[in-house]
């Protein structure tokens, strides 16, 4: 007998829009038929008004496991990721250890196995360039550059995973290149900030405006100038560069001159870019909760208008929880408190409400949260399609359910969200992990070690210029 059936009038395919019946045996889709063709199964989901999607890949995760779990675990987030429609996790390597060689990495992925709800990969860090080659035999789905370290705190940018000699940067391009893989880079020009931290605290003092004000002296340039740097590199070498944080007009206008000469680059933005940190009143009234960075209205436009039309490929959550306790610091001391926040519960319910709004399309929504992050670390059509051979991460959608986000209502560790009270329209109402139903109506139901990890493929492909 067959292991499950979906039914919906709207099923999200590769070749547009199905009104059908998806098919699943072993944890994969077999087949969409019309409806009354469908075999028997041992379990049925009607979800015929609904909207059915393939489950989100979220390429940019912090769960911050092990080390830090004090502030999330890979259950708690996974949770969080489940509850979302999230199916598929990458997380980031500032955990500790980091993992920089090919023992920690096999050590990492085996924690992961043991406590993850969906399934996960890992970007493992790529500071030092004759262990690269052991990473991606190891495991990595992807490297990760952090060109940024931290001034006045020791996380979350902690000392031995950043790189700002060029030098060293170009020998991991090169490093990388030759495995196929994607490198993700944190651009930044540390120099630059250094500066403008100095000035920032002679002139505002410490607190969570100083801060936000700081990373955005000299119109974005550390930012920008990072972003520069890591296109040469990639010039140079021919790696395929996933530029992470997308956050600036010249940032994006240097990626779509990349893209009009067909560079193997990327770009990425993150919800809190676009929902949270795009306002200054949000920044006064959130105050460190508001922060990682700001974003002014006038990128913040740009940014929308870029996700919109291209430029940027894909949504990571950049999901970065810490307590309450370690975010009060900032109000007073920023430059002592971590930045980031959670999200992966509640990025989806974002972008849905927007849609609601009608400022983005919902194929546009897949694309970003799914598809695309799917090809980027080389797991499409596996993940982030429906189709008859992808695995059967499924997320039924109503379109229509209204919800108020709480941190009462969410699974991360945090304990908070700087989403408190915001009212969405469309909602993650079933979330199917390769045909086993984990979460519906936002409560997860299912065992730690559940997720099984999407290693990308021992034989590189083709490395793209």
């Amino acid at each position: 007998m067959t292991q499950l059936t979906v039914r919906s009038r709207r099923i999200h395919t590769p070749d547009g829009w199905r009104d059908g019946v998806i098919v699943v045996d072993d944890g994969r889709v077999t087949a969409i038929v019309a409806p009354g063709e469908e075999p028997a199964a041992e379990h049925h989901v009607d979800a015929t008004e609904r909207v059915v999607i393939p489950g989100l890949v979220d390429t940019h995760a912090h769960l911050r496991d092990p080390g830090f779990t004090h502030k999330e675990d890979v259950t708690s987030g996974t949770m969080a990721a489940a509850a979302g429609g999230v199916t598929t996790v990458l997380d980031m390597p500032n955990v500790q250890p980091p993992t920089t060689d090919p023992a920690t990495l096999r050590a990492h992925l085996a924690n992961m196995a043991a406590k993850a709800v969906v399934d996960f990969g890992h970007n493992t860090a790529s500071t030092i360039p004759g262990n690269i080659a052991g990473l991606a035999e190891a495991g990595a789905t992807a490297f990760k550059v952090f060109m940024m370290s931290d001034v006045g705190r020791s996380y979350p940018h902690m000392p031995g995973i950043a790189v700002d000699d060029h030098a060293t940067l170009f020998q991991i391009c090169e490093a990388v290149a030759r495995t196929g893989r994607p490198l993700f880079v944190h651009a930044w020009d540390q120099a630059i900030y250094e500066l403008f931290v100095e000035r920032a605290i002679a002139e505002w003092g410490r607190d969570f405006r100083s801060y936000a004000r700081a990373g955005r002296m000299g119109g974005g340039i550390v930012w920008d100038a990072g972003i520069s740097t890591m296109l040469e590199l990639q010039r140079a070498t021919g790696v395929r560069l996933h530029v992470l944080h997308l956050m600036t007009i010249g940032g994006l206008e240097l990626i779509r001159a990349a893209k009009a000469v067909g560079r193997a680059v990327t770009a990425e933005v993150n919800p809190h870019s676009l929902f949270v940190a795009n306002s200054w009143a949000n920044v006064e009234r959130l105050g460190p909760y508001a922060l990682h960075m700001w974003v002014p209205d006038d990128h913040a436009a740009a940014l929308w208008q870029a996700t919109l039309d291209g430029t940027i490929d894909v949504v990571g959550s950049d999901h970065a929880p810490h307590t309450r306790e370690e975010k009060e610091r900032g109000w007073t001391d920023m430059y002592a408190a971590p930045g980031g926040s959670p999200s992966l519960q509640h990025y989806l319910s974002l972008f849905l409400t927007e849609v609601a709004a009608g400022r983005i399309d919902l194929d546009r929504v897949v694309e970003l949260c799914s598809t695309a992050p799917a090809r980027l670390v080389d797991l499409y059509p596996r993940k982030g399609a429906i189709a008859p051979g992808s695995d059967a991460d499924l997320v039924v959608v109503d379109l229509e359910r209204q919800d108020v986000i709480t941190a009462e209502g969410a699974y991360s560790k945090a304990g908070w969200t700087n989403l408190e009270g915001r009212a969405v329209t469309g909602l993650p109402v079933m979330t199917i992990l390769r045909g086993r139903v984990i979460a519906v109506d936002g409560i997860v139901d299912t065992e730690p070690g559940t997720g099984a990890p999407v290693t990308a493929p021992a034989t590189a492909p083709e490395v793209r210029a």
